[in-house]
């Protein structure tokens, strides 16, 4: 079987795609039987390998406000690295630019497209980016994104969601025939074995303090900023507050943590997987307070590396934050994630780092989420022959 992925959802500053694509590639590595390829939107034309997968740099336009993300738009070099390439399947992970310009290339070669449903973009649109316009304008806007959905969907011989959540919004507007498989974790990587006490003098925690984690983009629609106002309850139950990321917030959290440095500490985007590894098993809690994530991967390789986890009650992310797992909060509460947090903090010998870790394995080991997808692709063969 020949694969390419092709996705506008990638950033060298992180991103739930990238680290899909960094386990993907990294378990195909060990299976030859599959050649595998990736187009991603970047600042430059380049091309890599990784692990045995050639990785295709596209330079693109810059998306405004977004940490590093580009758009795909030079239909004749992707047109190019396809025909190179000839894939069986192609997974198409963003729904911009990048279904459009992979389809004349995919008739050419006779390559199915997958679609692969990563991000809610109607309901992120229309619950944060249009939450104030008024009622006329929302539901034009809804109207136009469904419309559009419903256009990029009809290309792909099938369609690929990680969560109910995400099966639900796509069905509410008439896209009710998907496939459900979680998002895959490197379980090998993302371990409690790399816990290491010296991580948490690196940033600064009070000697006795609880520390919470975030890992992710620094935006406003990750709800970053009731953790903010929930800082000084938190600060009274011994919460030290880690944020790892890029985004345009970060000034403002540098801001807040250059004032409060007993309370936050905001550090870079962490390239090294094996060092954001070490930081995800070196904390006690990791936060998810976003409301619109379709599944929430950070929250997985945290709970891989035997953490509980405090997560918003929308979302993804409910499905899998069972009571033993962690905690539910209210979005866009302070009282709630400061009571949430408390909680898990307050009885963080309940939670058993090794049970959750053994937990995430079972269920979201890449080697049990690839063997799905690659199903999938071969149906999708069988029922499409050149």
């Amino acid at each position: 079987m020949r694969l390419l992925d092709i996705t506008e959802f990638y950033s060298p500053f992180g991103g739930g795609v990238r680290s899909y694509l960094a386990a993907k590639t990294r378990w195909l590595g060990a299976r030859p039987e599959i050649a595998h390829a990736v187009i991603v939107s970047s600042d430059r034309d380049a091309t890599e390998t990784v692990h045995r997968s050639r990785v295709h740099h596209v330079r693109g336009p810059a998306v405004p406000a977004s940490p590093g993300y580009r758009l795909l738009w030079r239909r004749a070099r992707i047109a190019e690295i396809v025909e190179r390439e000839a894939p069986d399947v192609i997974e198409v992970g963003s729904p911009f630019f990048a279904p459009w310009l992979a389809r004349g290339p995919a008739r050419v070669c006779g390559a199915r497209l997958v679609g692969f449903f990563h991000s809610d973009e109607r309901t992120v649109w229309l619950n944060h980016g249009l939450q104030r316009a008024p009622g006329a304008a929302r539901q034009i806007a809804d109207a136009l994104l469904t419309r559009y959905l419903r256009a990029v969907h009809r290309l792909y011989a099938a369609t690929v969601v990680t969560s109910r959540t995400a099966q639900a919004s796509l069905a509410a507007i008439g896209l009710g025939d998907t496939h459900l498989i979680p998002l895959g974790v490197d379980t090998a990587l993302f371990c409690p074995e790399r816990r290491d006490p010296a991580w948490r003098r690196e940033v600064g925690a009070p000697a006795h303090a609880t520390v919470a984690l975030y890992v992710g983009r620094l935006s406003t629609e990750k709800n970053l900023d009731v953790v903010v106002r929930a800082l000084p309850a938190l600060t009274r139950h011994g919460v030290f507050v880690v944020v790892i990321g890029e985004g345009h917030q970060r000034a403002r959290l540098l801001a807040l943590a250059a004032r409060h440095p007993d309370r936050v500490r905001v550090l870079p985007f962490e390239p090294d997987r094996e060092r954001l590894a070490r930081a995800y098993a070196s904390a006690d809690a990791f936060l998810a307070p976003c409301p619109y994530e379709t599944f929430g991967l950070a929250a997985i390789e945290a709970m891989a590396s035997g953490l509980p986890v405090v997560a918003s009650r929308v979302g993804g992310i409910v499905e899998v934050v069972k009571p033993e797992l962690g905690v539910l909060i209210d979005a866009g509460n302070v009282e709630s994630i400061a009571n949430g947090l408390t909680t898990v903090t307050d009885h963080l010998d309940d939670y058993n780092p090794q049970a959750i870790a053994k937990y995430a394995r079972a269920n979201f080991s890449y080697d049990v989420v690839g063997r799905q997808f690659s199903q999938i692709y071969s149906e999708v063969i069988q029922e499409y022959p050149r």
